[in-house]
């Protein structure tokens, strides 16, 4: 039987994204995320790689651009970016969670997205596995 996929998208893939990815991957069992996003980025942002290291998890090495995946893999596509125009996939839907970009900002704002990011992947993987 194939895994259902979701893929978390915001703009660079080195922050929101990231978090989802991870987190998701750590709670679900019968679905597998992965991330990307619309511009190309050098590395994953450092503080969200210390705060997934504090909870015991990895974050992926390198961001990955929509260009190098195929949607048509995904059973769900969750855009993890505050700006409404984050990604438009023609005849797909969307699930939008509007976070806001921590990048740039305090270690608090991280921690704050974090936790958001956290109790939405949360929620989903109970929503979609339902336990």
């Amino acid at each position: 039987m194939n895994m259902k996929k979701v893929l978390f998208v915001c703009i660079h893939n080195t922050a929101r994204s990231v978090i989802a990815e991870t987190l998701f991957n750590s709670l679900a069992e019968a679905w597998r995320a992965e991330s990307a996003g619309i511009e190309k980025a050098e590395k994953v942002d450092e503080k969200v790689a210390e705060l997934l290291r504090e909870k015991g998890l990895v974050a992926k090495e390198k961001p990955r651009t929509l260009d190098e995946i195929s949607l048509d893999e995904f059973d769900l596509i969750v855009a993890v970016c505050e700006e409404g125009s984050c990604i438009v996939v023609p005849g797909r839907e969307i699930e939008r969670w509007y976070i806001e970009n921590p990048a740039g900002k305090d270690d608090e704002t991280y921690r704050r997205v974090f936790a958001e990011i956290e109790e939405m992947v949360r929620q989903l993987v109970e929503r979609l596995e339902g336990n």
